[in-house]
C-alpha cells in the first residue's frame, strides 16, 4: 500500500492552491493548515511562518522547474542544444503561454514577499545556474542559447502580467525561430 503523502507535502500543496485561487490574501496559516487537513502546530512544525512557508512554496517550484528541465533534456534526441530546449519548453507553451501554474505562482509569491529583495536570492541564484549551464555545457553558441532564455522568460513575464499574448500563428513561428538557435549551425 503507497504512503501518504507527508505533512510537509500536503501543507506545500494547499498552499499552492490557496495561493492560486484566491492570490497572497488566501495565503492565511490557519486556512492552509485546514486545507491540508493538519492542525495549525503541524504546519508550523515544518513552516514556523508565513515567510518561511513562502520561502518552502518558492524553493519547491525552483526545484520542479530543475526536474522539468532535466527530464525534457535527457529525452531529447539530439545533445546539443539540449538544455537550451528544455528551458525554452519547461517556461512556455507551442502558443508561447506559460507552461504550467508557475506564473501565476510566482505573481503571488512575489506579492508575498513584498520589497524584500534579498528574498529574493534563492530565485537569483537558480537563475544564475541555469544561465551558466546554456552558457558553459549546452553545446550551442552562448549568445543564442540566451537569446532563448531571455525570449522564454519574457514570454512567461508576458503571461505573469496578464499582457496580450501572440496569435496561434505568431507563437509557432517565434518558437520555430527560438528552437533554430538552440542547434549548432
Amino acid at each position: 500500500m503507497p504512503r501518504p503523502p507527508a505533512a510537509r507535502s500536503l501543507v506545500l500543496d494547499a498552499a499552492e492552491q490557496r495561493l492560486l485561487n484566491y492570490g497572497p490574501s488566501g495565503l492565511v496559516l490557519d486556512a492552509v493548515a485546514a486545507d491540508a487537513g493538519v492542525s495549525k502546530g503541524g504546519l508550523l512544525y515544518h513552516f514556523p511562518s508565513k515567510e518561511a512557508l513562502t520561502e518552502g512554496l518558492t524553493q519547491r517550484m525552483l526545484e520542479g522547474f530543475d526536474a522539468c528541465q532535466d527530464k525534457l533534456a535527457q529525452a531529447d534526441e539530439e545533445e546539443s542544444g539540449a538544455y537550451t530546449r528544455a528551458y525554452l519548453r519547461s517556461t512556455v507553451t507551442p502558443r508561447g503561454e506559460a507552461a504550467d501554474d508557475s506564473a501565476r505562482l510566482m505573481a503571488g509569491l512575489l506579492a508575498c514577499m513584498g520589497g524584500n529583495s534579498a528574498r529574493l536570492d534563492a530565485v537569483r541564484a537558480r537563475f544564475s545556474r541555469w544561465q551558466a549551464r546554456l552558457e558553459e555545457t549546452d553545446g550551442v553558441d552562448p549568445v543564442a542559447a540566451t537569446i532563448v532564455r531571455l525570449a522564454a522568460d519574457g514570454l512567461w513575464l508576458s503571461s505573469l502580467l496578464g499582457l496580450p499574448g501572440l496569435t496561434k500563428k505568431h507563437a509557432a513561428a517565434v518558437l520555430t525561430r527560438l528552437e533554430d538557435l538552440t542547434r549548432a549551425e
